[in-house]
C-alpha cells in the first residue's frame, strides 16, 4: 500500500484535477494488464506487444500534456511576459515529443514489422478510456 500513496502522492504533485489523476490511474492500469498479458503471449506473437507499445506512446504524450495545461491555468504569474515564455517553451517541447512518437512509430512500422492494427489498437485505448469514464461515472 506504500506504493499506491507514494504513487498518488506523485500524481497529486503535479496534476490537480481528481477527473485526470482517474484517468491517468486508468491508464496505468490498463498498462499494467497489457504489460503482463505481453510477457505471456510475446513468444507466440507480438500482436499484443504492439498494443502495449502504442498504448505507452499515447499515454506518455497524454500524461505530459495533461501537466502542461493544468500548469498553465494553475499558475498564479498569468502575466503576458511568463505565459509567452512559457507558451512557447512548451510547443516546442510538445513538438518534439510529438516528433519523437512520429519516429517510434516509423521505425516500429518499418524496421520492427509491427502489426499496424495492433499499433492503431494501442494509440487509441488511453483516448477511449476518457469518454468511457465519463460514461460509468455516475455507476
Amino acid at each position: 500500500m506504500k506504493i499506491v500513496r507514494n504513487f498518488d502522492n506523485f500524481l497529486t504533485s503535479y496534476l490537480f484535477s481528481n477527473g485526470i489523476k482517474k484517468i491517468i490511474k486508468t491508464n496505468i492500469a490498463i498498462l499494467g494488464i497489457l504489460f503482463l498479458t505481453t510477457l505471456c503471449t510475446f513468444y507466440h506473437s507480438t500482436f499484443i506487444f504492439w498494443i502495449f507499445f502504442g498504448c505507452i506512446l499515447t499515454f506518455w504524450n497524454f500524461f505530459l500534456l495533461a501537466i502542461f495545461i493544468q500548469k498553465l491555468f494553475n499558475s498564479n504569474k498569468l502575466n503576458k511576459n511568463f505565459t509567452t515564455k512559457f507558451i512557447v517553451r512548451q510547443i516546442l517541447i510538445s513538438n518534439l515529443r510529438l516528433f519523437i512518437t512520429g519516429i517510434l512509430m516509423y521505425s516500429s512500422l518499418i524496421y520492427w514489422n509491427a502489426n499496424p492494427f495492433a499499433l492503431v489498437i494501442g494509440l487509441s485505448i488511453p483516448i477511449i478510456t476518457i469518454p468511457l469514464l465519463l460514461l460509468f461515472k455516475n455507476s
